[in-house]
């Protein structure tokens, strides 16, 4: 492809839904940073990557106390470091966790309401895929490696999302967060068990929305993410920063997204323009079923 023909913003503009997109961190969103003070928040999968730049973000913005977890504990050393560099008053509690064996889960979350009482916002980052750089159709794909992406994916965020009610009620007013794709929409040949996880945990998102009214629940694209983007088709396109991921998640977290419970946003969408169409996007319920695929 010639460099001239060559747009780093082709599937951002594929799938965004404001006239405006943003790839990094800008004003309108770093606006509601003052909302995270005060509160407490539990991430999964927050060893490296987006998990811990949703943490650090947080840290930033003046959060209370912040619980990550990681299959180990050691691994969680460093980000525990960066998130006390940031904010010295910062409560940290670090946990290793399987997220996928509820007794895990179980554990987690009664550590987090012992040491801080309560969590204003859980974020079920912890995600993965199988199929490599091969894309091995269903019938080649090793059947135990496709049942991980699945229960990676969404047992994982299943399990956090009940554990998260179970141990604080379902009466919660928090906020959960899980991270979607818009592969949900999109049929690719060898993604299959990626692609229907993520759609599962859309979906998910929907039911808690449905069930408990009280609880914001949103799930979030990162989108394509500058130095995380693994798959190599879509490296060219890997713009979005991951503090772009983290900043969102305040956002959602805020009253500014309240009327955009329940659905799907992508991190790139500008929320100014979510926020002046919100009696439309919930009324017409733009952000759920059906609005990747538009």
């Amino acid at each position: 492809m010639a460099a001239q023909d060559f747009d780093p913003d082709l599937y951002t503009k594929m799938v965004t839904l404001t006239s405006k997109y943003h790839r990094d961190v800008y004003p309108a969103i770093e606006a509601t940073y003052s909302s995270a003070a005060g509160k407490h928040i539990l991430i999964t999968g927050a060893s490296r990557g987006i998990g811990r730049a949703i943490a650090l973000s947080w840290a930033k913005a003046g959060a209370a106390g912040i619980a990550i977890c990681s299959r180990k504990a050691e691994s969680l050393e460093s980000v525990t470091s960066e998130i006390k560099a940031a904010n010295a008053s910062t409560d940290v509690l670090a946990l290793a966790c399987d997220t996928t064996k509820s007794v895990d889960v179980a554990s987690l979350f009664e550590a987090a309401k012992a040491q801080f009482g309560k969590l204003d916002v859980v974020v079920a980052n912890v995600g993965g895929a199988n199929q490599g750089s091969t894309f091995p159709k269903i019938g080649d794909m090793d059947e135990e490696a496709w049942w991980d992406d699945i229960a990676t994916n969404v047992r994982s965020a299943h399990l956090t999302a009940h554990h998260y009610i179970r141990t604080f009620g379902p009466d919660l007013s928090g906020t959960f967060i899980t991270l979607a794709s818009s592969v949900a929409a999109i049929i690719i040949p060898g993604g299959s068990s990626y692609g229907i996880s993520k759609a599962s945990v859309i979906r998910l998102v929907e039911y808690l929305d449905a069930e408990y009214p009280n609880l914001k629940a949103f799930s979030l694209d990162p989108g394509i993410v500058k130095d995380i983007a693994t798959m190599e088709a879509f490296i060219p396109f890997a713009y979005d920063t991951p503090e772009l991921v983290g900043a969102m998640s305040i956002w959602l977290a805020s009253e500014k997204a309240e009327k955009a419970k329940g659905g799907y946003v992508h991190v790139t969408w500008d929320v100014e323009e979510l926020e002046k169409y919100g009696d439309d996007i919930k009324e017409k319920a733009l952000l759920k079923r059906g609005a990747l695929g538009k």
